[in-house]
């Protein structure tokens, strides 16, 4: 399909993005434009269940279901996971779209194990890229839309003081600097006069404590994601790595210090109005979309040997900005 279905015909449109969370936050200017060509159309995000608070209050989205859920054969499907399951998805739609992250020669490299684009350090932010390569509106970037109940289940858990939200985990241990460098940067705000919280997913418990011990409270692990995103956007400011919850806090409007070592900021990190990306000038950072291959010498400097006086000074910064600028 070439050019878009007329308004018309469209009565009901699923959007299908699976995982991860932070790649499902990023579609959500897609989900906003398909919502403004489509305006009389029931809007249907499909994703996993871990999800779906991204998408729950959204105003544009009519439901958000599991794949599984799936009980109604859209007019049109937009699938921006372009995989053998989410393609079956959209199969049924008289209309279907699919969003190719690889194209020609990008493809055979990432097959082969070599970087998917040889330039890391150009190009457009990852929701610009999806929007341009599906002909709509490109300019804006991902919000997310809270629940009153997600913020009055978190009310016991973050002061009246100002505080900041360390998140020191990511998916991919190539792309997590080391707690002790979190720890540091936790100890150099609370002496500034902030509360520091730190907030990590299951599994990551001991970590979390492990940092708490020294600067402040570990969150509970079993906060859902809406109830998470709720904690972010009461934060003076969230330190976090290349992860889904530096792109949760970006899109609640709280001020983020992104630290990024193997993947490149410019295709992953805050834009100006929502924060910095702090990394080393290195010549072979980044050297991975997505942070999943090891490091090639084996050292991992890009994030072993970049200290925390940076990203103190960007964390600071930021809180100062946030004071001067209502939310």
């Amino acid at each position: 399909m070439s050019v878009w279905p007329p308004a018309a015909i469209i009565r009901r449109v699923h959007v299908i993005r699976e995982s991860s969370m932070g790649d499902v936050l990023l579609c959500e200017p897609v989900v906003a434009a398909l919502a403004a060509r489509y305006p009389s159309a029931t809007l249907t995000v499909i994703t996993r269940p871990a999800y779906h608070p991204l998408f729950e209050a959204h105003p544009d989205v009519s439901r958000v279901c599991a794949p599984s859920m799936v009980d109604a054969v859209p007019d049109l499907a937009v699938d921006l996971q372009n995989r053998m399951r989410t393609r079956w998805l959209a199969r049924t739609a008289p209309w279907h779209r699919h969003w190719r992250k690889r194209r020609g020669w990008a493809g055979w490299r990432s097959l082969l194990g070599g970087p998917m684009h040889r330039d890391y350090r150009g190009g457009p932010h990852q929701t610009q890229r999806m929007a341009i390569d599906l002909g709509l509106d490109a300019d804006r970037r991902p919000k997310m839309f809270l629940k009153s109940a997600w913020l009055s289940a978190v009310q016991p858990l973050v002061p009246a003081v100002p505080f900041a939200v360390l998140v020191p985990c990511a998916g991919q241990a190539t792309k997590t600097w080391p707690a002790a460098r979190f720890a540091e940067v936790g100890a150099a705000l609370a002496a500034d006069g902030l509360q520091i919280r730190v907030l990590g997913g299951p599994g990551e418990r001991t970590i979390l404590e492990s940092i708490a011990r020294h600067v402040g409270t570990a969150l509970p692990d079993t906060l859902c994601l809406g109830q998470a995103a709720a904690v972010l956007s009461r934060a003076a400011v969230v330190i976090a790595g290349d992860t889904g919850f530096a792109h949760v806090a970006a899109a609640v409007g709280t001020p983020v210090v992104a630290v990024f070592g193997p993947t490149p900021p410019g295709r992953w990190g805050p834009a100006a109005h929502q924060g910095q990306s702090v990394s080393r000038d290195l010549q072979c950072a980044p050297c991975s979309d997505y942070g999943s291959k090891p490091c090639r010498f084996g050292h991992r400097e890009c994030l072993t040997a970049l200290p925390s006086d940076p990203i103190v000074a960007a964390a600071r910064m930021q809180v100062r900005r946030d004071q001067r600028t209502p939310r």
